[in-house]
């Protein structure tokens, strides 16, 4: 079997390894900050799972504001 290494195969092998490098820098730009920041992602999640929720007081009674409007309907 004959191996050629020309000029012109490196050329395109670097064409094409330089293709996928320009695809591959801005989606690691993008998830660099998801990454780094994933510690403190997974310890506020943990913090929401244990910390327990207390159902709100409500006034039995509706809190209605008077407005200087007429009233079509009573």
């Amino acid at each position: 079997m004959y191996n050629n290494f020309s000029f012109l195969n490196i050329i395109n092998g670097l064409s094409k390894t330089l293709n996928i490098a320009n695809q591959m820098i801005p989606l690691y730009k993008q998830v660099k900050p998801l990454i780094t920041n994933s510690n403190k992602i997974l310890n506020n999640l943990q913090n929401l799972k244990n910390k327990q929720v207390e159902p709100a007081k409500t006034n039995s009674t509706p809190i209605v504001k008077q407005l200087n409007t007429p009233t079509f309907f009573q």
